[in-house]
């Protein structure tokens, strides 16, 4: 799991949520932000998140990636904020906002 700008996001799965509730996500929103969560701070290539989450013939479709990425910051991202969580790299991709910090489970955390 890890905690950003008060979203909580299952690496795994690609659900976010915010203050306790699910943000309503469309599969292909919760792939492509477990491909950036994956690698928190880093860059993701858009050739490699078109590959990864709709397969190798939209490698080249980058205009199809800006919108996908449109939809899913206006779900994540407060409008008035622009972009904070998720930042486009230019000539290379998106990143997930290097603020970004692991969040041991409740269970865990109740244990030390």
């Amino acid at each position: 799991m890890l905690r950003v700008n008060g979203l909580q996001i299952d690496t795994k799965s690609g659900e976010a949520s915010r203050q306790g509730e699910r943000l309503p996500l469309t599969r292909k929103e919760r792939l492509l932000l477990r491909e950036l969560a994956a690698k928190p701070g880093r860059a993701v290539s858009s050739e490699q998140m078109l590959t990864n989450v709709w397969g190798a013939s939209y490698r080249g479709e980058l205009p199809y990636l800006r919108v996908w990425m449109s939809r899913l910051r206006s779900k994540l991202e407060p409008a008035s904020s622009g972009p904070a969580l998720i930042k486009t790299v230019q000539g290379i991709g998106y990143l997930l906002d290097a603020g970004a910090e692991p969040v041991t489970s409740v269970a865990q955390h109740s244990r030390s």
